[in-house]
């Protein structure tokens, strides 16, 4: 039983790799167990003696009949180590995965290059956006900072003008171009062929990648590149793209003049409208009390109430004189007093024209004419005054707003935009894209690394794999 377990236990190749150690001693110990048996087997046969069965090899005990003897390799016996089961060979899945991943992509890539993709014109075209606009601080010498800072944000308006949607509808607008059209036509590959009737929002995106504009800071240039799939059609689309965005420049610099202008004549509408309500009941006044000037007007009614008083002083003196002489009954002395009465009159109604306050009806106050009025010189003179203090102040506002108008028109005049194309478009000669073989490395290229990085993460989750 012992010499069976030990067979087994040699004969076992997994066993035998996790005892690698002791496989030469077990080796041995069998050779030696062998070479007693063969030994004792030889003696019985020799002496004409049974061979016991306890004795025989693995073999013989197996119930066949006894087998001829047969010479043994000691020494093989002992140093031949046991045949461990051969490792199937497995498939190049490595190979295989980067011939698809990676070769089979780049073939695809330069066939398509090679026979299907349709050949691109680019038109290079540089503009700028100028202007005359001046800042206070050039006394400064930062005149040329605060310009450059304008002019950049022109030029960014028009950059962004270019990418948007809104230039493919004024294309078609103004010069009857349908940028659409161009690039549905049939002579194009299929990766850059589009709908004719695709929405424009989502022919935007395509329009972005076939239209390139860059602005230089330092210089303050716009350099613009279209490319399409034939040369006149590259030269139609960047003439149509400068005409509108010129007319784009002229609209917004008409704008921001009309804007300082517009601020500026509004406010001199005001002040002159202002102006024209304050003299117009200034003349009404002067109309309906029949005075040019109320100074003018208190100085008669002065004169009169001096003239007045004047002739009534020497009236009464007159009076008085002869009522020393003749009584009072006399038709002359009666004459005299009725005078005196009605200059008394007179000077008290006069008197109250200039102070305002008088017995006599309001109502029935004589004008400078005689005709009648129902307002008292005081109050004429308030008026005056009232009205001559806001003309004074209408006729200050209306010049500072016309002086702000003509500043307006300075200013406007400053803020002056033109669009200036010094590299005009012309048409290509030859096609410069796509660049096939450059664009065909760069997807093996491509392809190559992603395939590498997925063969790695396989192989690092299968190492750790339970």
């Amino acid at each position: 039983m012992q010499d069976e377990t030990a067979t087994a236990a040699s004969d076992n190749p997994s066993r035998a790799e996790s005892r690698t150690s002791n496989l030469l001693d077990i080796a041995k110990e069998r050779a030696m167990r062998r070479a007693e048996r063969q030994k004792i087997r030889l003696i019985r046969q020799a002496t004409g003696r049974s061979v016991p069965s306890d004795i025989d090899d693995d073999e013989e005990n197996l119930g066949v009949r006894a087998r001829p003897a047969r010479e043994i390799d000691i020494v093989n016996t002992v140093l031949r180590l046991p045949e461990l089961p051969k490792e199937q060979r497995s498939r190049p899945w490595g190979i295989i995965s980067f011939f698809l991943a990676a070769v089979v992509p780049t073939v695809l890539a330069a066939l398509y290059y090679a026979f299907i993709a349709s050949p691109q014109y680019v038109v290079e075209s540089q503009f700028a956006v100028r202007g005359v606009a001046q800042n206070s601080l050039s006394a400064l010498g930062l005149a040329a900072l605060v310009s450059s800072t304008a002019q950049s944000g022109d030029s960014y308006v028009v950059t962004d003008y270019i990418h948007s949607g809104q230039i493919l509808t004024d294309i078609k607008e103004q010069t009857g171009v349908d940028i659409r059209d161009i690039y549905s036509q049939s002579d194009i590959d299929f990766l850059y062929r589009r709908d004719a009737n695709e929405p424009l929002d989502e022919f935007r995106d395509y329009w972005r990648s076939m239209v390139n504009v860059s602005y230089n800071s330092t210089t303050g240039n716009v350099t613009l590149r279209v490319f399409a799939f034939t040369s006149s059609d590259a030269k139609l689309i960047t003439d149509a793209i400068l005409t509108v965005s010129e007319h784009l420049v002229n609209s917004l610099s008409e704008r921001s003049r009309q804007r300082f202008i517009s601020v500026a004549e509004e406010q001199v509408a005001q002040a002159e409208e202002r102006l024209r309500n304050v003299r117009n009941q200034m003349a009404e006044l002067r109309r309906s009390e029949q005075a040019v000037d109320p100074a003018e007007v208190a100085a008669t009614e002065s004169a009169i109430i001096g003239g007045l008083e004047k002739e009534l002083a020497s009236l009464k003196t007159r009076y008085k004189a002869l009522v020393d002489t003749i009584s009072r009954d006399a038709p002359s002395a009666k004459v005299m007093e009725r005078q005196i009465t009605a200059l008394e009159a007179q000077l008290a109604e006069q008197r109250g024209r200039m102070s305002g306050n008088t017995v006599a009806d309001p109502n029935e106050k004589t004008s400078r004419s005689g005709e009648k009025t129902g307002r008292a010189l005081p109050e004429l003179i308030s008026r005056f005054s009232e009205l001559g203090v806001d003309q004074e102040f209408a006729v200050k506002a209306y010049t500072a707003s016309l002086a702000s108008l003509e500043a307006a028109m300075v200013e406007a005049r400053k803020q002056d935009l033109y669009f200036g194309v010094f590299v005009a478009p012309r048409e290509p000669e030859v096609a410069l894209y796509p660049l096939s073989v450059m664009n065909t490395f760069i997807v093996l290229l491509g392809s190559s690394c992603l395939w590498l990085i997925g063969y790695f993460a396989f192989r690092s989750v299968k190492d750790h794999a339970i």
